[in-house]
This record gives C-alpha cells, sequence and structure tokens, in this order.
C-alpha cells in the first residue's frame, strides 16, 4: 500500500513542513521531562519508576518532588508538550494555504510530521492519556477537540456533503492510518516515508 502510494503523489500542493523545535531543557523540571519521556514510551508509564527518572538526570528519587508533585504530572506535562507542539506545527502549516482542499493536505503533512519526528513524545501521550486523573486530563482533552474540529472544518469545506459525524469518522480514521503506517515503516523518518504515509491519509479522507 505505501509503495502503490509512492511519495509524489502527496507532494503535489503540499507545501514544506516547517515544525516548532522540541524545546532544549534548560531546567531541572525541563530535564527530568525530556529524561522521562523515552522511558515511558520505551517501558510504559506504569512500569516505570521515580528511580529510573532520577537516575537519568542525576537526582535522588526524592529529589523529583521538588520539580513535579508526582511521576503522574511529569505524564501529563509531556501530553501538554504534545499538543502543543501540534498546535504549533498545525497554526504554521495553515498560514498560507489558498483553500480547504490545500488546508486539509497541509494538516495531514504536519500531523504526518509530527507524528515522526516526535513519535516517543506522541506515544506517550496518546497511549497514556486516558489514565491521567480528570482535573490533569480536561485541557488536554479540551486540546484534542480543537485540534480535531480544525479538520472537521477544513474536511467539510473541502467535501460539503460530508455530515459533521462524517467528517469526524474521516478524521479519526487519517490519525489511524498514521500510526499504522508509521508502525509498519518502524517509523523510520525521511521525506520518502512521509510523503508515502501523508498520500495514504489524503486518500481515506477521499481527497
Amino acid at each position: 500500500i505505501l509503495a502503490a502510494a509512492g511519495p509524489a503523489a502527496a507532494g503535489d500542493g503540499v507545501r514544506p513542513v516547517e515544525l516548532p523545535a522540541q524545546p532544549v531543557p534548560r531546567t531541572r523540571r525541563a530535564e527530568i521531562l525530556a529524561a522521562a519521556v523515552p522511558l515511558f514510551a520505551r517501558d510504559g508509564f506504569a512500569n516505570v519508576t521515580n528511580g529510573q527518572i532520577a537516575r537519568e538526570v542525576g537526582l535522588a528519587p526524592s529529589a523529583l518532588y521538588r520539580h513535579y508533585p508526582g511521576k503522574v504530572d511529569i505524564l501529563a506535562a509531556a501530553c501538554l508538550q504534545a499538543a502543543g507542539l501540534l498546535a504549533q506545527g498545525v497554526e504554521r502549516s495553515l498560514r498560507e494555504v489558498t483553500g480547504p482542499h490545500e488546508a486539509v493536505a497541509a494538516l495531514a503533512a504536519t500531523y504526518v510530521a509530527y507524528s515522526f519526528e516526535y513519535t516517543a513524545l506522541n506515544s506517550v501521550a496518546e497511549a497514556e492519556l486516558a489514565g491521567l486523573p480528570a482535573d490533569l486530563r480536561r485541557p488536554l482533552i479540551h486540546a484534542q477537540r480543537e485540534h480535531i474540529a480544525v479538520w472537521e472544518q477544513q474536511l467539510r469545506l473541502a467535501r460539503p456533503e460530508l455530515d459533521p459525524r462524517q467528517a469526524r469518522v474521516l478524521v479519526h480514521a487519517g490519525f489511524g492510518v498514521v500510526v499504522e503506517a508509521g508502525r509498519s515503516l518502524r517509523w523510520r523518518d525521511g521525506p520518502d516515508h512521509r510523503g508515502a504515509v501523508t498520500a495514504l491519509v489524503v486518500a481515506a479522507l477521499g481527497l
């Protein structure tokens, strides 16, 4: 399927994606977050201990509490960082689009680029969001809904025959395509892979 999509099909009319750089850790709190994300991605949040995170940054486990009330707060910070990076990427990608078809293609290219470039961060946010306490999950759910609403709006402009429910289903199907294709590629990054997966997403949306 990936070979059939081909990078050239995705590149037609899609502007190069300019993602925001992941913040460089300049504080101890940021260092803890940067150390925790790959551990959560590799082993799962529930299996990572405070001791493991602390060792990665040269701290005693008890010292983590000076920066985060608990491990779950580190997870919430990771999810917020993921949502923020994606929102910034979307804002940049839509600045100069000239119509809804171009907007949908730009959204697809941005989500694919984000998924490949920030694989660990995105996988943690996707896998662990549901396990957060309600008060920590609420702003993340809001950000997620805002993101999906942008897709739905642009897709319905491009395909006026769709009702809101149909558009929402297609958008989630597009996200699923990225996950499945990314896994099949073992998230090996590169313009050809990004282009092929973007083409698959656009096709899944019926454009």
